[in-house]
């Protein structure tokens, strides 16, 4: 049993920035004390907790495994002391808060800088972390490392809450000049040329590979890339096809140098949302961030369920 008369906030604090940052440095400077002070706190904690927390492996530091089993343990009750400290409400003014927010580059690039803008005149001393969502950010976000995620919602994250945004559908980009520039999209045609797909966000070549799997063929994926605008530099140069959903066609597609083509295969709707784990559908703070996003999200992410 340990004696809780040994921990204060302080050390809370620390332990947090040490399992995030996996380095002494690094947590310092994330509390704004010196490296000698963090080192100190370190060899606290490793005696409160009889067990290392940081080791070195290959020249690197990692985590202990009670390490892992601590870090949403802590991040939950960080939040909860948070809440406990504004049940009067939450004041963005006065606000310190520090949240990471998972997104594509799309979002990242073309959505959000605005809705940051007003974040930031609400709220001037909070802290922002951009990070893109990727396949790992499910299993991030489930250790307290992500507060918010702006993506697809897909059937692994029924556990989590969510405010939905617009809908969307697929579309299908190739090239001006491109061989099936002038012809209707089949599905023989569709899985004759190779594919792009973009990495970043929620599965979305999992529902193509899928409906065309069903029909007994297969897409030839010839590139995997994380970012939107690269992918389009790309099959502007090729005769790749790209399937994305529609609402970024019509952010993205500038000129005539793309055509958008309607798919030849039915695919789901795709629903967009702000997301995030259930630990906090309690937080004030967290409540603030959310529903201020959610509201300037909604005002610039496009319907995408019409095919122009």
């Amino acid at each position: 049993m340990i004696n809780l008369q040994r921990i204060n906030l302080n050390l809370l604090v620390s332990l947090q920035y040490l399992l995030q940052e996996q380095q002494v440095t690094a947590a310092a400077q994330r509390q704004y004390i010196t490296q000698s002070a963090m080192s100190k706190n370190l060899a606290k904690l490793r005696e409160i907790f009889a067990d290392p927390l940081l080791i070195k492996l290959d020249n690197k530091s990692q985590l202990t495994e009670k390490a892992k089993q601590l870090k949403p343990v802590l991040a939950q009750i960080l939040n909860n002391i948070d809440g406990l400290l504004v049940t009067g409400g939450v004041d963005p003014l006065q606000s310190q808060r520090e949240f990471t927010i998972a997104s594509t580059d799309y979002v990242t690039d073309y959505i959000l800088p605005a809705a940051l803008a007003h974040l930031y005149q609400q709220a001037p001393n909070i802290k922002l972390n951009l990070t893109y969502w990727d396949k790992f950010t499910l299993a991030a976000m489930e250790r307290g490392e992500i507060d918010l995620g702006a993506t697809i919602i897909r059937p692994e994250h029924k556990h989590l809450s969510y405010l939905p945004l617009e809908k969307d559908n697929y579309v299908c980009i190739m090239r001006q000049g491109h061989p099936l520039e002038n012809e209707v999209l089949t599905l023989a045609n569709y899985t004759q040329y190779p594919h792009g797909i973009i990495t970043s966000g929620s599965d979305k070549a999992g529902d193509i590979d899928v409906a065309l799997s069903a029909q007994g063929l297969f897409r030839d994926v010839a590139l995997r890339i994380p970012s939107y605008s690269s992918a389009f530099s790309i099959i502007a140069k090729t005769d790749h096809l790209l399937t994305i959903p529609n609402s970024i066609a019509d952010k993205l597609i500038i000129g005539e140098q793309f055509t958008r083509k309607e798919l030849p295969i039915k695919l789901p709707i795709l629903q967009a949302a702000i997301i995030w784990h259930p630990r906090f559908d309690h937080d004030l703070a967290h409540k603030w961030l959310r529903d201020e996003l959610h509201a300037q999200l909604s005002c610039n992410i496009p319907n995408g369920t019409s095919v122009e």
